[in-house]
């Protein structure tokens, strides 16, 4: 029977029979596009689709300029989110460090303001920061916070603690978060978060977005978007029947 799997991923699997048996180790890079092309003769969009596959995986990682480096022989992504409950969601995230980028006022707009149900122009306080993993090596999502400007005295904190932006604002201010509204949707990298996350701009990203409430009925006290690269989040729901689990 003839074999109809994609080339890119016979490559893949290949590579990854190369890493495991040590031919490739953690720490070293994958050859060059150039030399998988001639390797396999292959496209470059077909080495491409395989290196994807890879990172996919949480096999390597790629950053600009400086090719693709085996990051795992067994393969996962920087993070698997399975959070069950609120605590869980304050507390995710502290396996990193943050490095503070900007803090700013701006004007909510329209898409903002819809977020946080206020009007176009309100101000609030925007913050960016850098998330890493906690040695430093591999960036993790680029983070962007909108908050009333009265809680901006947190940014400071934030910069130096493990603790999350909610974690905080309940501490310092008594905001409970009591409901969390998140949405997970799939885009590409622009040119500056690509430049920011050493990564491809254009490459695949996932954003997560989550607003903060103290009830349904009040507007979110924080609204938070952290943009990903593929292979730096996956996300792992359980399901289970009623009277079954």
């Amino acid at each position: 029977m003839p074999n109809t799997r994609p080339k890119y991923s016979v490559i893949a699997d290949q590579l990854m029979r190369d890493i495991r048996d040590n031919r490739l180790t953690v720490g070293s890079l994958l050859p060059t596009e150039n030399d998988l092309m001639r390797a396999f003769g292959v496209s470059r969009h077909t080495v491409r689709a395989a290196v994807q596959d890879l990172k996919s995986r949480g096999i390597v990682a790629t950053r600009q300029g400086q090719g693709s480096k085996v990051i795992s022989a067994t393969g996962q992504a920087a993070f698997a989110e399975r959070i069950q409950s609120i605590d869980q969601l304050i507390a995710f995230g502290q396996e990193t460090r943050r490095e503070l980028l900007s803090r700013e006022t701006v004007e909510a707009d329209e898409e903002t303001a819809r977020r946080f149900g206020c009007e176009p122009g309100r101000r609030l306080a925007k913050v960016r920061m850098l998330r890493r993993s906690l040695d430093g090596d591999r960036k993790i999502a680029l983070v962007t916070l909108w908050m009333n400007t009265l809680l901006d005295e947190i940014v400071t904190e934030l910069a130096h603690a493990q603790r999350s932006a909610a974690e905080i604002i309940r501490e310092r201010f008594g905001l409970d978060t009591n409901v969390v509204e998140q949405a997970i949707s799939a885009d590409r990298l622009d040119e500056d978060t690509a430049a920011i996350l050493d990564a491809e701009p254009g490459s695949p990203a996932l954003i997560v977005t989550r607003a903060y409430f103290e009830s349904r009925d009040d507007e979110p006290f924080l609204l938070a978007r952290s943009i990903y690269t593929a292979d730096a989040l996956r996300v792992v729901s359980t399901f289970v029947a009623p009277g079954r689990a």
